[in-house]
């Protein structure tokens, strides 16, 4: 077994620059940054995670704050409209592979660096170079049947993050690099897909324990390639390739290689929501014209369709169900942060659409994966007419990208409410329009003190 090597990985962090990236890639990177700061503003807009982040307010600590890094991290995916993943090699298995989610990992710990006035460029480029490294570690690995991602590589890119923002050496951030990933959370995808909302708390323990690696190691703590290597091929995931962690590490930049959801609920879903979009494109209220919708038909790949909750216990569980998201975008025209918020998520009408729903596995489709994730929407109203459209994949992904105008205005709908109107727009300015200035030190300033410690 061939040891990772974190010492080509430590130097990599430290001799990247913002500049060293095309700028397609940093454009890209400017999309990520704004579209995960939107999912964590939007997850910080539920009753259940401004509760937690309350109760967490005595663990405060200027230097590691706990409770700051655990509740931004388990806001930036409650929405489940967290970006950055990627196709994996072993798509196709049952139970699927899911892919690393570093950015909720790392955005914890750069909201707390820009709180002190670390501008923006800075934190766009240690926003780089982290998740580049964390998406290496997820696409260079393969998850064991039924495990989770998040809190397994994320910590890795929490810990760069950390270890840049105190300009740690080369050697000390490559001993973070194995001490992050030697505390893999491990806990299983069935919770989420059952309503389990504790799987937000993996991202914010391993922001958290990823920033603590960083600390650790500058106070001389030891490390180990050796129980890395270990963990991450054989114990908590198997198939490590050391040329996908360390291949082309400056000239081919594996973050431009990920997705952008579209939409808040999980990615699997997503396919089914485009079809329906492309099948109603001409009908202006789908859930009420025509006499009203009689059938949703989906044929698609397997996994797909076993999500097929028609009433949801939480949120959560609704992110994981074809028919309750399906539902909620016939009836709303979008699914934002504010679609399964407590009082729209127990709608009469959310359960009554999705009762219309029918799943079914279309074989060819399951076929298809893991390069292509099918799904046939089939909308039937009572006045007899139907429509009937199919998607290969979801959009979002590098070869069928959303625009920077979409990003922007899913942005806004997450952070309505959490960010003044000003600080909204600054942040759409200065992020997408190249600016080097501190508007990130402006919405720390608005979440720090009134969401989280």
């Amino acid at each position: 077994m061939t040891e990772i090597d974190t010492a080509r990985i430590g130097a990599f962090a430290h001799a990247a620059t913002l500049d060293d990236a095309p700028d397609a890639v940093v454009g890209f990177t400017r999309l990520l940054l704004l579209d995960t700061l939107g999912a964590l503003l939007g997850g910080l807009r539920y009753p259940a995670v401004q509760a937690f982040g309350d109760s967490l307010r005595s663990a405060a600590s200027p230097d590691l704050p706990f409770g700051r890094l655990v509740t931004l991290g388990a806001a930036a995916t409650w929405l489940d409209a967290d970006s950055g993943g990627s196709f994996h090699p072993q798509g196709h298995r049952l139970p699927p592979v899911p892919t690393a989610h570093p950015a909720p990992h790392s955005l914890p710990v750069l909201l707390h660096a820009a709180a002190g006035g670390i501008d923006d460029r800075r934190l766009l480029e240690i926003f780089l170079i982290a998740n580049e490294i964390g998406m290496r570690f997820g696409a260079g690995t393969t998850l064991r049947p039924g495990l989770h991602p998040h809190g397994i590589h994320g910590p890795i890119a929490a810990a760069v993050a950390a270890a840049l923002l105190h300009d740690l050496s080369p050697a000390t951030t490559a001993t973070a690099v194995e001490l992050a990933g030697s505390v893999p959370l491990a806990a299983t995808l069935a919770v989420p897909m059952h309503g389990g909302t504790v799987r937000n708390l993996w991202t914010g323990l391993g922001a958290y324990y990823g920033a603590a690696a960083a600390g650790r190691a500058a106070d001389g703590a030891v490390g180990s390639a050796a129980l890395l290597t270990g963990l991450l091929d054989g114990v908590v995931c198997t198939d490590l390739s050391t040329s996908e962690l360390n291949g082309g590490l400056g000239t081919r930049w594996r973050l431009a290689d990920s997705y952008l959801k579209p939409y808040a609920c999980a990615r699997w879903v997503h396919p089914t929501l485009d079809a329906f979009r492309a099948a109603v494109a001409d009908v202006p209220d789908p859930a009420h014209d025509r006499g009203g919708l009689a059938a949703i038909e989906v044929d698609t790949f397997a996994f797909a369709a076993s999500l097929a909750a028609t009433e949801a216990t939480s949120d959560m569980q609704a992110r994981f169900s074809v028919p309750v998201s399906l539902a909620t975008l016939a009836l709303d025209g979008e699914l934002a942060a504010g679609g399964f918020l407590p009082e729209r998520l127990a709608r009469p009408e959310v359960r009554a659409l999705a009762a219309l729903v029918r799943l079914r596995e279309e074989p060819a489709y399951s076929a298809a994966l893991p390069r292509e994730r099918p799904a046939r929407v089939t909308v039937r109203w009572r006045d007899g007419s139907s429509a009937s459209q199919s998607v290969r994949n979801a959009r979002g992904n590098p070869d069928d990208p959303i625009t920077a105008d979409e990003v922007a205005t899913k942005f806004r709908r997450n952070a309505e409410g959490v960010l003044t109107a000003a600080t909204i727009d600054a942040v759409v300015a200065g992020l997408l329009g190249g600016g080097t200035g501190d508007t990130l030190h402006a919405v720390a300033g608005e979440v720090i003190g009134r969401f989280c410690p």
